[in-house]
């Protein structure tokens, strides 16, 4: 039986349900902008997409945990964007700035919207380039929820739109989700991964304008990958790896902490060419030690210490070029205190920190360690690195039973 005649709607036909992970950065954030490697990890907090077809009415979108909801005539949007109305959808092609500007406008958005508004734009993008594969828009209901806090840093905008074009692109036939070891879950084979995170990265441009294309390509394909000079590379056998996630909430700026890298590298290009080349080494380290440890080639004792040596090793460099952050701090010397060791990822200033957990480390501990992180105000999950990418599920029930991690939005 196809996937998705597992949900099927008495009233309208299947509903579809996906979700794709979140990443970190494990290392190499700011040294990537100067053509160093870095090293990115799907995260088992995962974006949900969930799609139930209506007979009649308007097209609606719920994003409950950014409190936004919106519904528009599918006749409307017909009319006044025609040239978005394909019958390929093979071939996506990014969004002209004539067309990005006349969705902003038909949505009522400033210059200085925020990526939460965006989100809307990049969802009306994604729908009428594919939904209208059949010449006509479809009316449905789609409400998006993540486990991932939005503006942290962990690639919530690019899994919200790896859900929007894997759900879009299944909705309309254009890729074909097969069964997978879980008999509970189903995925894409590469061709169709290939097409939804070419759909993925379009969805991202509308919210960033030039995005990477890292977060979006770890949110597909799950795993690891090497990413370097715009070249994107999976890392094969990277075994999955527990992680204490740390979220200070404390907000940050990536386009002001990068240019204040930059600013400092230009003035003192000899200290800081030396510092980026070092966490340059320490990537290739951790992609070494990672590789060992999948093929079974290293001790797990001495791979976890290597890597715990080298987060620490790291996150002192990114103290050094002037990213780092009284709350992070405050986390490394909190996590110290319990023999862990902690590091930034994404652009520092706050956000987010993560400590890889070695098989040995107690529960207890961790534990204890998010009680006193909670005490500061600070959020924290025990989740896993290495994730697996999109996938389309047959029902929350199964999703529950399956032990995923679930926002309370999924489940009102």
């Amino acid at each position: 039986m196809a996937a998705k005649e597992q949900c099927e709607s008495p009233a309208a036909g299947p509903a579809i349900l996906i979700s794709a992970p979140g990443k970190i950065i494990l290392h190499g954030e700011h040294a990537v902008v100067y053509g160093k490697r870095a090293l990115a990890a799907g995260l088992n907090l995962r974006t949900y997409f969930h799609l139930r077809p209506k007979v009649r009415g308007k097209l609606q979108l719920h994003l409950p945990d950014i409190d936004l909801d919106g519904a528009w005539d599918v006749n409307e949007l017909q009319d006044k964007f025609p040239n978005l109305i394909r019958s390929d959808v093979t071939s996506p092609s990014p969004p002209d700035p004539e067309t990005t500007e006349r969705l902003r406008l038909f949505l009522g958005l400033g210059d200085a919207e925020t990526t939460k508004s965006l989100a809307m734009a990049a969802f009306l993008y994604l729908y009428m380039c594919i939904a209208g594969k059949n010449g006509m828009l479809p009316v449905f209901e789609v409400t998006v929820s993540s486990a991932l806090p939005p503006g942290a840093g962990l690639g919530s905008s690019a899994a919200f739109s790896v859900c929007l074009a894997a759900g879009l692109l299944s909705m309309v036939n254009a890729v074909s989700a097969n069964p997978t070891a879980c008999d509970n879950d189903f995925c894409w084979d590469k061709a169709d991964l290939d097409l939804i995170n070419k759909w993925a990265y379009e969805g991202e441009r509308i919210i960033h304008g030039n995005p990477s294309g890292i977060d979006n390509s770890v949110s597909v394909y799950g795993g690891a990958i090497q990413y370097r000079a715009k070249v994107i590379t999976p890392l094969e056998n990277v075994p999955q790896l527990s992680v204490l996630l740390v979220y200070t909430k404390v907000p940050r700026s990536t386009k002001v902490l990068v240019a204040s890298v930059r600013e400092r590298h230009d003035r003192y290009p000899k200290i800081y060419g030396p510092i980026l080349e070092s966490i340059e080494q320490i990537s290739q380290e951790c992609e070494r030690t990672l590789e060992a440890m999948g093929r079974g080639e290293m001790d797990s004792e001495v791979a976890f210490q290597s890597l715990e040596s080298l987060v620490d090793i790291n996150q002192q460099l990114l103290e050094v070029i002037g990213v780092s952050h009284p709350s992070i701090n405050n986390v490394c010397r909190s996590a110290s205190a319990y023999d862990l060791h902690v590091k930034l990822t994404g652009a520092g200033g706050g956000g987010c920190v993560f400590a890889i957990l070695p098989p040995y480390v107690e529960k207890e501990i961790v534990q204890t360690l998010q009680k006193d992180l909670h005490l500061h105000n600070y959020d924290s999950w025990i989740t896993t690195l290495g994730a697996k990418g999109v996938t389309l599920h047959q029902s929350i029930k199964n999703l529950q039973r399956d032990g995923y991690f679930l926002p309370p939005s999924l489940l009102q």
